[in-house]
């Protein structure tokens, strides 16, 4: 299991860059996570220079010295997204259920940023400047993120019907399965809001959404290569598997630092 949550920020960088890589070959913003309007000024100039973006965050976590700085990078432009485009059309439409999916993805892509930052800059060599903010950033992107995971819980018992036709038709118990994914957002959340059993909570959190990208994304991606939602669905998945695994890693972290700080004291 260590070996495996190490890749969190190798998972969520490789999901950044895929953002990048999608707009950039389609030419356009992410339908889905990232509906900009197209009579916006200055529209594919914005794409591309955000496309960029996400790829320099994304070499930047898996290549260069200040991992921190690239991963703030990262939860920067998602945060960004979400306050300055899916809020206010959430906000102006609170009852229509389906406006409630993309602000929370790009809430909780944001949040996994940030707590990747404040995973390498605690485990890392970076500028003493950043650690507390860096930190405060880590620790209410958990929150955030935790709130993400209730929203999707209530999504997903909204439109339990539809979550059963995602699931690949060759395993059984949709309808057990379906409940199970709902389970685990709502008590990972409790986990994330309460710091109990955290470390466990948010390690089965990545393994479930890994394997959601391997049995589910990953087929109908490879089955509909040209339909860009697939692949965005794809890599919303991956990123948060890698937020989730970072959490997992931090937690570790921590354990170990108190755990070393006591035997020094002894």
């Amino acid at each position: 299991m260590k070996k495996l949550t190490e890749l969190g920020p190798v998972f969520y960088a490789i999901a950044v860059a895929g953002f990048g890589v999608n707009q950039l070959v389609t030419q356009n913003f992410l339908t889905g996570l990232f509906p900009v309007p197209v009579g916006v000024p200055l529209r594919t100039f914005l794409m591309i220079a955000s496309s960029l973006l996400f790829l320099l965050a994304a070499v930047g976590i898996l290549f260069l010295g200040r991992k921190w700085l690239a991963a703030a990078l990262a939860g920067s432009c998602f945060f960004v997204f979400f306050l300055v485009l899916h809020l206010p059309i959430l906000l102006g439409d609170l009852k229509n259920a389906v406006l409630w999916t993309p602000p929370f993805e790009a809430l909780m892509l944001g949040s996994g940023g940030f707590i990747i930052a404040a995973y390498y800059i605690n485990t890392g060599a970076g500028d003493a400047r950043w650690v507390k903010p860096l930190n405060l950033m880590g620790t209410l992107s958990q929150y955030w993120f935790a709130v993400g995971l209730v929203v999707f819980a209530v999504l997903h018992i909204k439109y339990n019907d539809y979550i059963q036709t995602l699931i690949p038709a060759w395993m059984p118990g949709h309808v057990f399965l379906s409940y199970v994914v709902i389970a685990a957002f709502l008590l990972s959340a409790f986990s994330f809001f309460t710091g109990l059993k955290l470390t466990l909570a948010s390690g089965l959190l990545g393994v479930m959404f890994l394997l959601w990208v391997l049995l589910l994304h990953a087929p109908r991606a490879i089955g509909k290569m040209t339909m860009e939602p697939e692949w965005s669905s794809l890599f919303v998945a991956l990123a948060v598997c890698g937020a989730a695994f970072t959490v997992c890693r931090q937690t570790q972290v921590w354990r170990g630092y108190h755990v070393q700080r006591g035997a020094l004291a002894n």
